[in-house]
């Protein structure tokens, strides 16, 4: 399922209509419905945040649809410390090379 798919299931469940959600995070309903009919890129995290908040879901779940339909995370680096920059280079140098049990030794770290 693509982020835009599950965006239209999620907004669908919660009741709220392509403007009411267009209005509620600062959009147009054209925009909303490209995102949802993938014409359009995922939403930013920020928007993902306000969506999440909005219908009531878990975030990072909403971000991973995100990811997945884009075909890569972004990882900004330029207000982080030089430690969090060095761990985005070292994930993305790396990517191809975790094995699947080296990346769930990851995920349980980092996701709570």
């Amino acid at each position: 399922m693509s982020f835009g798919e599950k965006l239209r299931e999620l907004r669908q469940e919660a009741g709220i209509g392509l403007s009411e959600m267009a209005r509620l995070i600062g959009v147009t309903k054209v925009y909303v419905s490209d995102v949802e009919r993938g014409r359009r890129a995922p939403l930013s995290l920020a928007r993902i945040r306000q969506v999440a908040d909005i219908l009531g879901c878990a975030p990072f779940d909403l971000y991973v649809y995100a990811v997945r339909s884009r075909g890569h995370a972004v990882l900004p680096t330029a207000d982080v410390s030089e430690e969090q920059s060095r761990l985005a280079a070292v994930l993305s140098y790396h990517w191809g090379d975790f094995s699947n049990d080296e990346v769930k030794k990851m995920m349980g770290a980092a996701v709570k």
